[in-house]
C-alpha cells in the first residue's frame, strides 16, 4: 500500500480547484473590463428639444468641391480623360492658394499617367525640393516623392531620372546621420532590379 497517495490526491485536488478558482477570477476581470472600457451612450434629448446641428467643418473650396466637379466633367467625355487640362487647372488652384483643389488634380492627373502632374506630385514632397509645395503638402514626404518620381520617368518625363538620383543623395545623407525614414526610404532602390 502507498501511505502518501491519498495526500497526493488530495493536493492534486487542491491544484485543480485552485486553476479553476483563479480562471473564474480572470474571467470575471476581463469582463468588468470590458464594461468598464465600453464608450457611453450619448445622452438622449429631452423630448420637445430640437436636436443640435454641426456645420460642416470645411468650405466647398476647402474640401476640393471644384476639382471633383472637374474630374467628374473629364470622367464623362468620351475616351481618354484630358490629364493635361487637369494638370493646368491644378496649377491655377495652387496659384490662388486652393490647395485642396490643386492637391486633387495634380492626383487625378498622376494616377492617369500624365508625367509633368507625377513629376510636380514628387516635387512638392521631395526634400530637396519642398519650398516649391506652396503650401500643397505640410511637411514632405522623400516615399511619396520617389514613388511620383518613379511614376513620372516610367511615363517619360526625362527630369524624373535626375531627381531620383538626387533624392537618393539626400536619402544617403540622412541615413547617415541617423534619419530612419531615410534608411527605409534606400531600400526602395535595393528593391528595385
Amino acid at each position: 500500500m502507498n501511505i502518501g497517495h491519498p495526500a497526493r490526491q488530495r493536493g492534486e485536488t487542491n491544484t485543480r480547484v485552485l486553476i479553476g478558482i483563479a480562471a473564474v477570477v480572470v474571467a470575471i476581470i476581463a469582463i468588468v473590463a470590458v464594461f468598464m472600457m465600453r464608450p457611453k451612450p450619448e445622452p438622449i434629448p429631452e423630448p420637445g428639444r430640437p436636436l443640435e446641428t454641426v456645420e460642416p467643418a470645411q468650405s466647398a473650396e476647402e474640401r476640393g468641391d471644384s476639382a471633383r466637379d472637374i474630374i467628374a466633367r473629364l470622367e464623362d467625355v468620351p475616351g481618354d480623360p484630358d490629364f493635361a487640362e487637369a494638370h493646368a487647372r491644378a496649377q491655377d488652384y495652387l496659384a490662388e492658394g486652393r490647395s485642396a483643389d490643386a492637391q486633387l488634380l495634380y492626383f487625378y492627373a498622376a494616377r492617369g499617367g500624365y508625367a509633368p502632374a507625377a513629376f510636380d506630385l514628387a516635387t512638392f514632397n521631395d526634400p530637396n525640393h519642398a519650398e516649391m509645395a506652396s503650401g500643397l503638402v505640410a511637411t514632405p514626404d522623400p516615399f511619396q516623392a520617389y514613388r511620383w518620381y518613379t511614376a513620372a520617368r516610367a511615363a517619360g518625363d526625362e527630369r524624373a531620372s535626375t531627381r531620383l538620383e538626387e533624392l537618393r543623395a539626400w536619402a544617403e545623407s540622412a541615413s547617415s546621420s541617423g534619419d530612419g525614414e531615410a534608411e527605409q526610404l534606400l531600400l526602395q532602390w535595393e528593391q528595385v532590379p
